[in-house]
């Protein structure tokens, strides 16, 4: 009987240190691309829309994560440009998932600088960021960013241009 008390207060315990001291791995997300469509540039001012696929590692053994709404700004410079929102789902332990996210860029919309670039180069840098509210089943919600920073993005810049990502996924900061 006092063998069998110690064994189940052992188990307890763990449980307990588990779940204090467990801290799961933040998932690892990387931006495999990014198109632009229906694009538009006078001067500073564009619009149209871009399209980016990310993949979204859960690297850990056993925790699940669930992911409230999925916040993408697309920012040129220090200007931010448009953000939209993204549904939460259910991430499960060792899968990768894709996360669609079209962030529309309406007329008038200002990217200092992008006019100089687009006369001189045909290609622009963009940074996009995501911002999820992250729950784990032994964790409170924690605020994850992630920063996919530099994104060079290749534009024919004519009336209803379009452009993509130049060069192969990247990897994204995460914190």
């Amino acid at each position: 009987m006092a063998a069998c008390c110690v064994f189940l207060g052992s188990i307890l315990l763990a449980i307990i240190l588990l779940i204090f001291f467990y801290s799961p791995d933040l998932p690892k997300v990387s931006l495999s691309s990014l198109s632009v469509t229906k694009f538009n540039s006078t001067g500073d001012h564009i619009s149209g829309y871009l399209n980016m696929q990310f993949q979204v590692l859960n690297p850990n053994l056993v925790t699940d994560f669930f992911y409230h709404d999925v916040n993408c700004s697309v920012y040129h410079d220090k200007d931010h440009l448009a953000s939209t929102m993204s549904p939460g789902f259910v991430h499960p332990a060792k899968e990768t998932r894709q996360i669609s996210v079209t962030v529309h860029l309406t007329p008038g919309t200002t990217a200092r600088g992008i006019g100089d670039d687009l006369a001189t180069y045909d290609f622009t840098e963009f940074d996009v960021k995501l911002t999820i509210l992250v729950k784990s089943l032994f964790r409170s919600s924690e605020l994850v960013e992630v920063s996919c920073d530099d994104v060079t993005v290749g534009l024919l810049p004519t009336i209803g241009g379009h452009g993509k990502m130049i060069g192969p996924a990247r990897m994204c900061q995460v914190s």
